[in-house]
């Protein structure tokens, strides 16, 4: 839903992130380019009819009977994958604005075979790899709370975000699609925590295992933001897939040595991070 104070409140709020204003602009082309780089970015609210300024806001009355249904349905079929949008005329201090709320999208959505994206509240292209926020970092885990929270206050130490699925808001996904929605990110950790045994068929002893979907989420994870920009801690004697060569593992010790070496990890995958932060 398409509300009057929240769009004004985020027209007021000179560090909003969330929204990209233009003056009048109502060509399909351009408002796919836009509703596309919001999708891929974070949920947010495209206003035509406004001008955000450095510490205010100007609005332009738009006419009330352009065909906006019109240039959005021809917006749309720009797209392949169709993105999730509401859209409304909205009366805002006596003056016409059209806003379009833009959710944010699980998969990539392309525009004429390109991607886009927000940055400073401005439209910019992909060129290359995919940008991945590096403000954020993943966090798989299984049934050890103690070891979860310890890294997660340890990146939020850093000054970065902590995304903890469970943590996240469900909207109707299943949790592959809660997962893809949310590990647009340009590192994530796998807690490796015995929760669970297993033994090879013709072995007698039981050994210490990670939870099935730890390992699931590690081996997608690397497939998606790239081996070096994924590391795994190991709490105790975890036994830990052997066939999968190249992949970064760390000691989980009591005594906190591996936050060090996590931090290296993370400052070589391209994190801007200080150490004073947490020694």
């Amino acid at each position: 839903m398409i509300d009057v104070k929240e769009i004004k409140r985020i027209l007021e709020n000179r560090d909003s992130a969330n929204i990209l204003c233009r003056e009048f602009e109502l060509k399909p082309k351009n408002i796919a380019m836009y509703i596309a780089s919001m999708a891929n970015t974070m949920e947010g609210y495209i206003v035509i009819g406004a001008i955000k300024e450095q510490k205010s806001y100007k609005l332009i009355n738009i006419s009330r009977t352009f065909n906006f249904n019109g240039v959005i349905e021809a917006a749309k079929k720009q797209f392949l994958i169709q993105p999730e949008i509401e859209y409304k005329l909205l009366n805002i201090e006596r003056k016409n604005v059209f806003v379009i709320k833009v959710y944010k999208s699980y998969k990539e959505i392309f525009c004429d075979n390109k991607l886009y994206m927000i940055e400073n509240n401005e439209v910019v292209k992909v060129e290359g790899e995919r940008i991945m926020d590096k403000t954020k970092v993943f966090i798989v885990h299984g049934h050890d709370n103690e070891a979860k929270q310890e890294t997660a206050r340890f990146i939020e130490k850093l000054g970065l975000q902590a995304i903890i699925l469970h943590e996240q808001a469900n909207k109707g996904q299943t949790i592959i699609e809660k997962i893809e929605e949310n590990s647009n990110v340009g590192f994530a950790v796998v807690l490796y925590t015995p929760c669970d045994e297993g033994r090879a068929k013709n072995q007698p002893e039981l050994k210490d295992r990670a939870r099935q979907n730890v390992i699931f989420e590690h081996g997608y994870l690397i497939g998606k933001i790239g081996r070096k920009n994924v590391c795994a801690l190991v709490k105790g004697d975890v036994e830990k897939p052997n066939d999968i060569s190249g992949v970064v593992y760390i000691n989980m010790d009591s005594h906190g040595a591996w936050k060090m070496d996590l931090f290296k990890e993370m400052k070589e995958s391209g994190y801007s991070i200080d150490a004073s932060k947490f020694l």
